[in-house]
């Protein structure tokens, strides 16, 4: 009886994580929830259209399926983004082969990207956003801004809080793919 529970319950468990949204997760700015809505859940997420990447050969989300993504738009500028990248190189280091950490520099300030890189030891791939065309698609509109997706390429959490991060993160590597 203890084992038809426990596998009940494991079943349960495991419905639940693929059910389950990352609505936890999200910033809680309404406008910019209500502007989001169409872009969270996209089958096909907006392309990567970025130049001079670091520490990687060009990432192509297509063919990161299978993998987690995290997308990080930060500025060399922002305190908060600088203050961010020790727990940024943790992820990285933590979730190494199962989930990739990109940060996307914004073009101002693009300039001082690689004294960034080597002040602060960054050790996940970073490129720029020379055009805007990438943080416009993905209507990021401060800094740090996290975007997730999911193993299947979805669009898991658009404007992911900053310290839910690897929440989100946890409950994506557990969610069944089907």
């Amino acid at each position: 009886m203890r084992t038809a529970v426990a596998a009940l319950y494991t079943l349960l468990l495991l419905s639940s994580l693929h059910a389950q949204d990352l609505s936890f997760a999200l910033e809680n700015n309404p406008a910019q929830r209500k502007r989001l809505a169409l872009l969270q859940g996209a089958t096909t997420p907006p392309a990567l259209d970025l130049t001079g990447w670091q520490n990687s050969a060009p990432l192509v989300l297509e063919k990161l399926k299978g993998k987690i993504v995290v997308l990080e738009f930060w500025s060399t500028g922002c305190d908060t983004c600088i203050a961010s990248i020790p727990y940024h190189n943790q992820i990285f280091e933590k979730y190494k082969g199962r989930v990739v950490f990109i940060g996307i520099c914004q073009s101002y300030g693009s300039d001082k990207l690689n004294d960034v890189i080597k002040t602060h030891a960054i050790k996940y791939p970073v490129a720029i956003d020379s055009t805007g065309k990438t943080t416009k698609a993905y209507a990021a509109k401060g800094f740090p801004d996290y975007y997730i997706i999911d193993k299947k390429g979805t669009l898991a959490a658009a404007d992911c809080a900053n310290d839910k991060v690897v929440d989100a993160i946890d409950v994506l590597l557990k969610k069944v793919i089907r």
